[in-house]
This record gives structure tokens, C-alpha cells and sequence, in this order.
């Protein structure tokens, strides 16, 4: 463990600390007011996320995925450091907006699905939280998910480049191997049961999991990967 590790866990607690003593509320007013760092069960963190959803998504991809990136570096290289931070800050914090919004999108179609006669609903309050959270989580990950990673991978490439590139070029620097069969493995095995969860709690803390179970899977998968070398 080197000195500048302490820093990394100095900001997985902080953040912790951060949301379960979140310092804003909104009362109904007009904007966010400072209450000081008091406990009172997450419902500050909670009435903000819920009233400024994307300013929340975006701050909380922005910190915490950018901080699994560097946890990867960190296991891989040695040392924290990634190229261009600013812009992977900017960028994960984009697909914080972008998964504000398809959370939001799938659960609300998920409803209206059991709502009517498109889809299975039992007689149990709880069942149906099962149905719902395990239909929207399948549904979001076998349409979305792909397509948004691989996404991701193109703003990764552009950022270590430092150019924009095209599909032809794009394509030829993937791994097949890792599109073609692990990406879908690890959307199957590991985002759908783990989505599933997300989805069963309360709407305004479903991206900050999303964004914490990124971090988490970044790290096995890194470790796995650094063990087999």
C-alpha cells in the first residue's frame, strides 16, 4: 500500500459521509438551502436528488465512476494518475444525465406495462416490486447497455488519443474477444441480478447504487484481470 492510497480511501469515506450527512435540503422553495452536516435518515440527500435530478446524476457519476477509473489505473499501473482527468470527469458526468434519464425511462414503461394487461402482476405488494424491479432491470440492460458502454469506449479512445475517430478505426483498436463475448456475459450474469436490487429501492437512490456498482465491478473485474497476469 503506497502513501498516496490514503487519499483514495480518504474519498470513498468522505463521500459516504457526504450522503448519509448531506447538508442541502429543499423545503420547497425556489433553490437548495444549507442545513448543516445532520443525520436525519438520507432525506436531505434524497428531496435534492428527487428536485434536481440531473445536477445530482452528473455529480454522482462524476465523482464516483471517474474515481473507479482511477481505482483501475491505481491496480493496474501503480499509480492514480489518468491522462486528461478533466475530460473523464465531464464525460462520465454526461452518463450520469444519461442514466438519470434511462432509469427513469425503463422504470416508467415497466409501470405502465403492469399497469395494463402487457405484462405479469400478482397479488402481493411485494411481488410485484420483485416483477417490476427484475422487468425493468432486464429490459434496460438487453436494450441499453450495450449500446451505452460501447459508447463510453469511443469517449475513452477519443480521450487517450486526443482526437475524435471514426467507427472503422474505432472498431479496429476493440477487443473482440471482451465486445463480443465478456461485455455480454458481465451485462447477463452481473448487471441484470444487480440492477435488479437498485431497482427495488426508492427511485432518488437508484443512480447513486448504479454509480457505486460500477465502481465495484470495475475493481473485481480489475483484480481478476491483474491475478490472471
Amino acid at each position: 500500500m503506497k502513501k498516496t492510497d490514503s487519499a483514495g480511501i480518504a474519498f470513498v469515506v468522505l463521500f459516504a459521509l457526504l450522503v448519509a450527512f448531506f447538508p442541502f435540503d429543499y423545503t420547497g422553495t425556489s433553490c437548495i438551502t444549507w442545513t448543516g452536516f445532520v443525520w436525519n435518515k438520507l432525506g436531505n440527500f434524497g428531496r435534492v436528488t428527487t428536485q434536481y435530478p440531473y445536477i445530482m446524476g452528473f455529480m454522482k457519476f462524476a465523482l464516483l465512476a471517474t474515481f473507479g477509473e482511477m481505482l483501475k489505473h491505481r491496480i493496474k499501473t501503480g499509480n492514480w494518475a489518468v491522462t486528461r482527468l478533466p475530460m473523464r470527469v465531464l464525460v462520465w458526468g454526461f452518463y450520469g444525465i444519461v442514466m438519470t434519464i434511462a432509469f427513469s425511462l425503463f422504470a416508467g414503461g415497466t409501470a405502465v406495462m403492469m399497469s395494463g394487461n402487457l405484462w405479469f402482476s400478482t397479488d402481493h405488494a411485494f411481488g410485484n416490486k420483485l416483477i417490476f424491479a427484475f422487468t425493468t432491470s432486464f429490459f434496460m440492460n438487453m436494450i441499453f447497455a450495450y449500446p451505452m458502454m460501447l459508447s463510453h469506449e469511443w469517449f475513452g479512445q477519443v480521450i487517450e488519443k486526443g482526437k475524435l475517430i471514426g467507427g472503422a478505426e474505432f472498431f479496429d483498436a476493440a477487443d473482440g474477444k471482451v465486445w463480443g463475448s465478456f461485455i455480454p456475459k458481465t451485462i447477463l450474469y452481473f448487471w441484470v441480478p444487480a440492477h435488479t436490487v437498485t431497482f427495488l429501492l426508492p427511485s432518488e437512490f437508484r443512480v447513486l447504487v448504479g454509480a457505486a456498482l460500477s465502481v465495484a465491478l470495475g475493481f473485481i473485474l480489475t483484480i481478476k484481470a491483474t491475478k490472471k497476469a
